[in-house]
C-alpha cells in the first residue's frame, strides 16, 4: 500500500490507504507541528536563560524522543515512508534536532549563538511546519473522499475514476466491467436488529468484498446498502466469475451481531461492461437492471446485463 508524492502542488495520497490509516497520518502530522512549537519554546528558554540544555534537545538521536520521531521510527518499513514527500519530511525533522543540539550547547557554554545560524534553524523549523501542514491537508482531503462508515471511496470519487478508466479503455482496448452489489433483505436487518446491527453488516460485507476482490479491483459506496465495483481487464463473463467467488465468500461468512446469533447475509450483483462511447449513467443503469433481475430471480446471484434486460 502506497501514497503518491505529496509535496506542495503534487498528487494527493493514494486512495488505497484505509480511512484508519489516513486518520492516523493526519493526526500525527498535525501533532508534529504543535510538538515542534512546544519544543522550540523549550529550546528558547534554555538559550535565553543560559540553562543547561534539556536532554530532549541535545541527546544523541533526540529526534527519536519526540512523538513524531517515535511514530515514524515504527513505520520505517511501510512503503508509504519510502515516498519522497515523507522521506523529505523525516530528513527535515532530523536536521532540526541536529542543528538545535549544536546551537543549544554553544549558547550555554559560549558567549552566544551567531544570528545567521539561529536564523537558519528557524528557517528549518518553518519549512518543516509548512511541509507537514501541506501533507496533512492533502491527506485530510483524501479522507474527505472516503465513506465514514465503510471506508470505501465515495460516489464523487467513483465518477472521476470511472471516467479515467474509460479513457484507459480507449487507449489500450482492454476490457473493463462494473458491478452494482446490493445486500439482500437489508431493510429487514435494520427493522429486526436495529441500525447499529445494520451498520455492522455494511461494514463487514465491505471488508469481505474487498478481501475477496483482486488487488487492482476497486469498490465504492454507491448509496444505502449498494456498492459499485470496478473490475479492470475483465469482460462481463470474467467479472461474473470473480463476483461469484465474492458472493460465495459472503454467503459462507455469518456476521456477528451484538446479543444475537451470527447473521447469514447474501449479496446480489448486476454486471455491465464499461465502454468509452457510452455515458456512465447509462452503463450504471444497465448494471442496475441486471441487479434487478438478480433480485427477481431469487437473490444471492450474479447477473450480467444483456440487451433483453430492458
Amino acid at each position: 500500500m502506497s501514497a503518491q508524492d505529496i509535496s506542495a502542488e503534487q498528487d494527493a495520497p493514494d486512495s488505497a490507504l484505509s480511512r484508519r490509516q489516513l486518520e492516523e497520518i493526519v493526526r500525527e502530522l498535525e501533532s508534529a507541528i504543535e510538538e515542534t512549537r512546544q519544543w522550540l519554546a523549550l529550546f528558547h528558554r534554555a538559550l535565553v536563560c543560559r540553562l543547561r540544555p534539556d536532554p530532549e534537545v541535545v541527546t544523541e538521536d533526540a529526534h527519536r524522543m519526540s512523538r513524531f520521531g517515535r511514530w515514524y521510527s515504527t513505520k520505517r518499513d511501510d512503503d508509504l515512508f519510502s515516498q519522497p514527500a515523507f522521506a523529505t519530511l523525516v530528513g527535515m525533522h532530523q536536521g532540526i534536532y541536529a542543528h538545535a543540539a549544536i546551537l543549544a550547547v554553544r549558547g550555554w557554554k559560549d558567549d552566544g549563538v551567531p544570528p545567521a545560524e539561529y536564523d537558519a534553524l528557524l528557517h528549518k523549523i518553518d519549512s518543516f511546519n509548512e511541509q507537514a501542514g501541506r501533507m496533512a491537508r492533502a491527506f485530510r482531503a483524501a479522507l474527505s473522499n472516503l465513506d465514514p462508515l465503510t471506508g470505501t471511496n465515495t460516489r464523487h470519487t467513483m465518477e472521476k475514476e470511472l471516467m479515467r478508466e474509460q479513457q484507459r479503455i480507449r487507449r489500450t482496448g482492454r476490457p473493463c466491467s462494473i458491478a452494482i452489489a446490493d445486500i439482500d433483505r437489508f431493510k429487514s436487518v435494520n427493522d429486526t436488529y436495529g441500525h447499529h446491527a445494520g451498520d455492522r453488516v455494511l461494514s463487514r460485507v465491505t471488508r469481505l468484498i474487498e478481501d475477496s476482490l483482486r488487488p487492482y479491483d476497486t469498490i465504492y459506496r454507491f448509496g444505502g446498502e449498494e456498492f459499485l465495483i470496478c473490475l479492470p481487464d475483465s469482460d462481463p463473463e470474467e467479472a461474473r466469475k470473480v463476483l461469484d467467488r465474492v458472493r460465495k465468500k459472503i454467503e459462507e461468512t455469518p456476521v456477528d451481531i451484538d446479543g444475537a446469533e451470527p447473521l447469514s447475509v447474501t449479496v446480489s450483483f448486476g454486471v455491465a461492461q464499461l465502454v468509452p462511447r457510452r455515458r456512465l449513467k447509462e452503463i450504471t443503469e444497465r448494471a442496475d437492471r441486471a441487479l434487478y433481475e438478480a433480485k427477481n430471480s431469487g437473490r444471492n446471484q450474479v447477473v450480467v446485463w444483456t440487451a433483453e434486460l430492458h
